[in-house]
């Protein structure tokens, strides 16, 4: 038992680093709690959950392989998401114009999830075309991974439900604010929309200058 609870109490240290960082994952949660509220928080969740458990359990079983094809694909991966991103955060700018402008109500607008579904193809996007989060679990997150491993499949699974639950209850509570906003009224949720459609784009010019530097490296290098 001694081992389980280092490893649960080695989870609980180490997680928040990666579920409670800002990321789009974050700024999405918010965004769509707007129309699903706390719900949507769930979803997004379970999207990342869809992406995230698998490749976890490859990571348990198969860490070099998985650490090498990462590798050679993260610049395509790199340029789905900052287009993914760009192409949110318009819309979410377009809807904060139309809001303050009177075109767009709070109910409806060029950006809307109106079914599960979307939520957690949303969930599954931000994740699994995210370089960012694939490799925090081969660095920051990877001891979860080599001591969990230690103990077999309960081990694992220990692990991954004492670093999932985080998700969770992050990514919900973002959504209820994101729902609290809009109920708020027209001004405040249009504020919100322009600042996270800001965030999101931060965030897409960064995933892009770090995709250069890494096409120039590799250019140097005569790896591309």
């Amino acid at each position: 038992m001694g081992s389980f609870r280092r490893l649960v109490l080695l989870t609980l240290a180490i997680t928040p680093s990666g579920a409670l960082s800002p990321g789009p994952l974050s700024a999405s949660a918010v965004a769509i709690g707007g129309f699903l509220g706390p719900l949507g928080g769930v979803l997004i969740a379970l999207g990342h959950t869809i992406v995230e458990l698998p490749y976890a359990a490859g990571l348990y079983k198969f860490m070099g392989s998985m650490r090498a094809v990462i590798e050679k694909v993260r610049i395509p991966m790199n340029v789905f998401i900052v287009a993914f991103l760009l192409y949110f955060s318009y819309l979410l700018f377009k809807d904060s114009i139309g809001v303050l402008e009177g075109r767009v109500g709070t109910l409806s607008g060029s950006f809307s999830v109106s079914g599960s579904l979307e939520a957690v193809a949303v969930g599954v996007a931000l994740t699994g075309f995210n370089a960012y989060f694939l490799a925090w679990w081969l660095t920051v997150g990877y001891p979860l991974i080599e001591e969990s491993s230690k103990l077999g499949v309960k081990g694992f699974t220990a692990m991954y439900i004492s670093h999932v639950w985080m998700d969770y209850a992050w990514l919900t509570v973002l959504a209820a604010g994101g729902g609290a906003a809009r109920i708020m009224g027209e001004t405040p949720y249009a504020i919100l929309l322009a600042i996270l459609a800001f965030i999101l784009l931060a965030f897409a010019f960064k995933i892009a200058a770090d995709t250069l530097k890494v096409v120039r490296r590799g250019l140097k290098l005569g790896k591309l």
